[in-house]
């Protein structure tokens, strides 16, 4: 599989885009590892998209030599000068979420919508009690368009591929749609680009 990083961007451009992991490391390119971000290095760190003929859509693929199941971050920079650099900006490119087996871009789930899952239980922010499932910062605010990934309680963390339901947050950090899974114990999984994360709820069961 290929093309898993994808962008829109006026044409003619120099985009590239990052990977970073759930620690907040950044993939290098060339020695094919995982670090703490540093700017002397970013020219490692880029990895190049390219412009499909001049339609704006730039496409690149996620490094094969990642073979550790889970989600990584995609960020996207356009290129300023002669190489990247840390003051390359996003320019209003969103980046996204990469669910990766080890080999292959996941779907996290096969149904589509806000709220999705596999089963007959709506799972939401007040499963368990009020706000109890609600995604909030450190300071008590809600933490908007962050990816809500349900698994099993005996998947997680081990089994990051096994997401059985997925929804998204809204501005005050609860959801905009449930989701739907079977009965089960299970675990929501928080995530957001740029903030903290991922972020795991205490076990609870449907």
């Amino acid at each position: 599989m290929s093309k898993e990083l994808k962008t829109s961007f006026p044409t003619g451009q120099t985009v590239y885009a990052l990977v970073v992991n759930a620690a907040g490391q950044i993939w290098r390119t060339d020695s094919h590892v995982f670090e703490t971000p540093n700017g002397a290095d970013w020219v490692n760190y880029a990895i190049t998209v390219t412009e499909q003929s001049t339609t704006g859509i730039y496409e690149g693929d996620f490094p094969a030599a990642i073979v550790t199941a889970g989600t990584y971050y995609v960020l996207f920079r356009q290129q300023a000068g002669a190489t990247p650099a840390s003051t390359d900006l996003p320019s209003g490119m969103l980046g996204g979420t990469i669910y990766w087996s080890g080999t292959v871009e996941l779907s996290p789930v096969s149904t589509g919508g806000q709220g999705a899952g596999n089963g007959p239980i709506a799972i939401n922010q007040n499963t368990g009690g009020t706000d109890n499932l609600r995604y909030i910062d450190s300071t008590g605010n809600g933490v908007e368009d962050a990816n809500v990934m349900i698994y099993l309680a005996t998947d997680w963390p081990a089994q990051p591929t096994r997401v059985q339901a997925a929804a998204t947050t809204g501005p005050d950090g609860r959801w905009l749609s449930p989701a739907f899974a079977q009965s089960g114990t299970y675990v929501a999984v928080f995530s957001k680009i740029g903030a903290d994360g991922p972020d795991v709820s205490p076990a609870f069961t449907v």
